[in-house]
């Protein structure tokens, strides 16, 4: 039976807060290839970055308040004098709704006080820091980046479906051929994810691609010198090795089993069970199951590596329940399933999300190995934050608490990008890292 059917109950889930608009989408095609030149030495800068002479200096600062142009110009000034540097070559530039009428004078603002010719960002329903996450008021958060080896290839486009992923990849091909990454800023008027994902992965391969929806009301796309709506704007990144940490909020519960039936969205049979049973089941063995389960939202977790083995948190792929047929005991998922696919249901609350991002962080400071992230860039759902943990800067309290202290900018959107396994998705309620550690 599919989704949608007579005979099936749709369970609720949280809702993101931040939906979007309709609005123009405004017709840009631009792009442009940096070479970052080698760098003079310099001396450390503050707590927020420092100088990395010829490796790589980058710096982070968030101003709060006050009109939108000067706000740039506080934060780009800080910015700047954290990382070290007399001049960035990347500066990234995440802004709250309101700043929108001054996205000119902002952007310009920008560019004189750090000399970057790569400047691109868009506006939040919150924007952050490695120091803090500010989700209510005027706020414009600036991160700058310089160094010989990092290439970085930006780009501003109107589509933002299958094609656009081909042209983006005609543009960032050279950029990402030895690895690297991508990070995207689209708009959600137009915006087709899996469009998008499915063209760069047809004509690149595995490109990482992080990043998120612009948010706010309105919404908007930064580039060079001027605000878009209904745009893509983004910039491959290579030279420095990107490592990416993607927490989408759950935690198991029951068991990994193998998906026995299916057709298409539906998992008819898991284990040779109906899938409602086993689902009752992985309730059932959650302590308080049922009064927890009321208050959280309940997910399938996909296995996305059919070699992996043993299975970790991060090889799932979490998506919806969107039907439950009590007939059959058959549960739709919002994504494809396979047969021979390992299923693990998973519960999302404010205890799942916590435990979720500190395995997260945990597993990414040991890839570093000790190693400090020289900057990286934090992409939140605007359903998370103060409104779902209670306390204000929680994801980057820990963040810092597991990583140390570097340079950090990011924004709350209304959906993130982010790899699981060696395939690119779209996400829900999801926190998306990457970081670039140094040398």
């Amino acid at each position: 039976m599919p989704k949608g059917a007579p005979g099936w109950g749709r369970p609720g889930a949280p809702r993101p807060r931040g939906a979007c608009s309709t609005r123009r989408a405004s017709s840009l095609s631009t792009w442009w290839t940096r070479r970052v030149p080698r760098t003079a030495s310099s001396s450390a800068g503050s707590r927020r970055g420092r100088g990395l002479g010829s490796v790589i200096a980058a710096g982070s600062a968030l101003a709060v308040g006050g009109a939108p142009d000067d706000a740039a110009l506080e934060a780009s000034l800080g910015a700047l004098a954290a990382s070290g540097a007399e001049r960035a070559d990347l500066a990234l530039v995440f802004v709250s709704s309101d700043a929108g009428p001054r996205a000119h004078e902002l952007l310009h603002a920008v560019r004189r006080a750090t000399g970057a010719r790569v400047v691109l960002g868009c506006s939040g329903a919150g924007v952050l820091t490695e120091r803090r996450e500010v989700e209510e008021g005027p706020a414009v958060a600036v991160l700058v980046a310089r160094g010989e080896r990092l290439v970085v290839t930006p780009f501003l486009l109107a589509a933002q479906g299958r094609g656009t992923g081909d042209e983006v990849a005609q543009r960032i091909g050279p950029t990402v051929a030895e690895g690297g990454c991508l990070l995207v800023l689209p708009d959600a008027l137009g915006l087709d994810p899996r469009g998008l994902l499915d063209g760069l992965h047809e004509a690149l391969g595995f490109v990482p691609v992080v990043g998120a929806v612009a948010a706010g009301e309105p919404a908007f796309e930064l580039y060079a010198t001027d605000a878009a709506q209904g745009a893509l704007a983004g910039v491959a990144l290579s030279g420095l090795e990107p490592m990416i940490g993607v927490a989408q909020g759950c935690t198991p519960i029951g068991e990994p089993y193998v998906v026995t039936r299916a057709d298409g969205n539906v998992i008819q049979q898991i284990a040779g069970r109906s899938a409602l049973e086993v689902l009752g089941d992985a309730i059932r063995a959650l302590p308080q199951g049922a009064e927890r389960i009321r208050r959280a939202g309940v997910f399938a977790g996909l296995a996305m590596d059919p070699a992996k083995s043993p299975l970790e948190r991060g090889d799932f792929l979490v998506r919806n329940l969107v039907g439950i047929d009590q007939a059959s005991g058959a549960v739709a998922v919002a994504e494809r399933v396979r047969v021979g696919q390992t299923v693990q249901f998973q519960i999302r609350d404010a205890e799942a999300s916590r435990e979720d991002l500190t395995a997260t962080l945990e597993a990414l400071a040991a890839r570093l190995g000790g190693r400090r992230p020289a900057f990286g860039a934090y992409f939140d759902c605007a359903g998370r934050g103060q409104g779902l943990f209670g306390v204000a800067d929680h994801d980057v309290t820990l963040i810092r608490k597991h990583l140390g202290e570097f340079p950090l900018v990011g924004f709350f959107g209304n959906g993130e990008f982010a790899p699981v396994g060696r395939r690119n998705f779209f996400h829900n309620y999801t926190g998306a890292l990457v970081v670039f550690p140094e040398a």
